[in-house]
């Protein structure tokens, strides 16, 4: 695609750097599936699987959980 004709402006408006992506799952606070699920938590295990646990957006607001992705 000629990278002259696309529109350069809609990547850097705040609105794109502030939504967040729209995933289904499992919160694992209110322990339902829902949409707008984030990774809080990465639990890696030397030997077996891991899990991740996850938090829809009123959860993390509830109890202040920030994303992994987020984390410093």
């Amino acid at each position: 695609m000629n990278e002259g004709t696309q529109d350069q402006s809609a990547l850097n408006t705040p609105s794109a750097a502030v939504t967040e992506p729209m995933t289904y799952g499992y919160c694992s606070w209110h322990r339902g599936y829902t949409a707008g699920i984030r990774a809080i938590e990465v639990v890696e295990q030397a030997s077996g699987p891991g899990h991740v646990q996850s938090a829809c957006r009123p959860c993390r607001e509830v109890y202040d959980l920030v994303p992994y992705a987020d984390q410093p």
